[in-house]
């Protein structure tokens, strides 16, 4: 309760302090999200890794930047490659035509993710493993083995407060065609806690929208690759007053951008205690035993829905006295 009530109070100060366009009193801050804006575009994964390593197909860009994509688009078991069936594509959007569409706004600096997983199951129900993925992945964020010291501290899972922040949006939505079998639209940000001695490797996630309503939080083995995955209510996310992208029953579709921000310092406490508290590992961990090595943001689909998310201003910062 009383980390629930110091974090309610520094996100206050937070708030008063970005309406004022001040710097909070005694904190140093970094923003640990790399081009967050998206202005130097992607680099195009295949569907297939090599050495357990993503291979990148080539780079969409529709800027003068000079500089190399910070980010990924990665589109697991999602049928045609966004890559080699880009010929629909314009110079904002990349897309194969019929299952996954990235268009970038210039206007707002949004990126708009669309992920027709009905082209993928063709009608049949989804299964349990291989549902298809839609993300924008930023990994390694920095290179832990050249940061110095302060760096050091700013990523780390201890930093005082590390607040994430973005601006989201359902624009579109088309139910599921087939009841049967596992369904969901998830749409969730993952930030990758990599232990510093490389011993260990936690998902930790921000359940941004579920098509089946609100969530709990979770603590489990990841499916597929048995790594543990801890993700957060939608109360955590959304606050009390759950303005989520599910509202009266339903996906919220609408124009209106609704802003999210949290400090997850205080979730990941609850994250150790827990893994603590089952004797997952072998022995017991620490928050500073863990930095943040990368992010990704986008959709887990399972089912035969089309889904249309619009997020910009993704941020991570991190606080320390």
């Amino acid at each position: 309760m009383l980390s629930k009530i110091l974090s309610f109070i520094f996100m206050l100060i937070l708030s008063l302090s970005s309406i004022l366009d001040t710097p909070l009193y005694g904190y140093e801050s970094k923003q640990l999200i790399c081009d967050n804006n998206f202005e130097n575009g992607f680099y195009v994964l295949s569907q297939q890794a090599v050495n357990n390593a993503s291979v990148k197909l080539g780079e969409f860009k529709y800027s003068d930047s000079t500089h190399s994509p910070s980010w990924m688009i990665a589109q697991w078991n999602s049928g045609p490659c966004l890559w080699a069936e880009k010929a629909e594509s314009d110079k904002y959007t990349i897309t194969d035509g019929k299952t996954k569409w990235v268009t970038y706004n210039p206007v707002d600096n949004s990126v708009s993710m669309r992920l027709n997983a009905a082209n993928v199951y063709n009608g049949a129900p989804a299964g349990e493993t291989e549902w298809p993925h839609l993300l924008l992945e930023q990994s390694p964020i920095r290179d832990y083995s050249v940061m110095t010291d302060e760096e050091k501290a700013f990523y780390s899972c201890d930093s005082d407060h590390l607040v994430m922040s973005l601006d989201i949006k359902i624009s579109e939505f088309i139910d599921t065609t087939n009841a049967d079998g596992i369904n969901a639209v998830q749409y969730l940000a993952y930030f990758y806690m990599s232990a510093v001695d490389g011993s260990n490797f936690i998902w930790f996630g921000v359940n941004l929208f579920d098509s089946r309503g609100y969530q709990d939080t979770y603590w489990a083995p990841d499916s597929v690759g048995g790594l543990m995955i801890y993700s957060l209510s939608t109360k955590d996310t959304y606050g009390l007053n759950c303005r989520s992208l599910y509202r009266n029953g339903k996906p919220y579709v609408s124009d209106e951008w609704v802003h999210i921000e949290i400090d997850l310092a205080p979730h990941i406490d609850k994250l150790i205690k827990e893994a603590n508290k089952s004797g997952v590992y072998s022995e017991q961990i620490r928050a500073d035993d863990f930095y943040i090595s990368g992010t990704n943001i986008g959709f887990e689909t399972h089912g035969n829905y089309d889904c249309t998310v619009e997020i910009k201003d993704f941020n991570l910062t991190s606080y320390n006295k």
